[in-house]
């Protein structure tokens, strides 16, 4: 046997050889494609519902709203008994309040909503102790009989603060604040002749008070157009 038939020999087990072994180093296509490994799938977004279309939101403020209706019946009722200019004047301002809150629940905004009805409610106790104190339908006085000035004195401040802050002096708050001073100016606090009327008084302006600083709440969360700035 010749060298050159030796290494065409040698060669062509070789080349055999490498065909052989060919597939088992780099795979087959469809091993290829399984080994790979596959991007992830995009996912959709959670849908998050907003916090302002919950039903408990609703619930809510349908219960604030039920709540103040509540009150002004009560007042209405007695306003039928009872002369007290300041106190249907006030029951006005809660019967529009209570109006402005069922405009606002219809429209979708129930944070408004809730302020505006916590303000009808307290517009109508306001009006209610003016009423009963006119009647004569007082009950045994508490511990805060005699602090009853103070405490509306501590929230006529609060209002005037946050009034000088958002920049108004008019509207249906501006009147609020008006007669909360009103109602205070008429208020004897020295207790040797202290009296129900001045604790009605006081208990009216702080409630007077108390509806204003909510209708300023529910200003700011766009559920009113009625308060006017400088």
């Amino acid at each position: 046997m010749t060298i050159r038939s030796s290494f065409a020999r040698a060669l062509g087990c070789s080349l055999l050889i490498l065909a052989l072994l060919t597939p088992l180093v780099l795979g087959s296509p469809a091993q290829a494609q399984r080994g790979r490994r596959s991007a992830p799938e995009a996912t959709a977004p959670l849908q998050v519902q907003p916090t302002w279309q919950r039903p408990r939101d609703l619930e809510r403020a349908s219960r604030d709203l039920a709540k103040a209706q509540r009150h002004l019946a009560e007042a209405s009722f007695l306003s039928q008994r009872g002369s007290s200019p300041e106190a249907a004047r006030l029951l006005e301002h809660g019967q529009e309040s209570f109006t402005n809150a069922q405009a606002s629940l219809e429209a979708g905004n129930f944070f408004a909503a809730r302020e505006q009805a916590k303000a009808a409610e307290n517009l109508a106790k306001a009006a209610k102790v003016l009423y009963e104190a006119e009647l004569g339908f007082m009950g045994r006085p508490g511990r805060s009989f005699f602090e009853a000035p103070f405490r509306a004195q501590e929230y006529l401040s609060r209002l005037q603060a946050e009034m000088a802050f958002a920049n108004i002096n008019s509207g249906s708050v501006s009147d609020l604040q008006n007669q909360v001073q009103n109602l205070l100016s008429n208020v004897n606090t020295d207790p040797s002749s202290y009296t129900f009327a001045d604790y009605s008084r006081s208990k009216a302006a702080r409630y007077s008070a108390r509806a204003a600083l909510h209708l300023l709440a529910a200003e700011r969360l766009g559920g009113m157009t009625t308060l006017t700035r400088r």
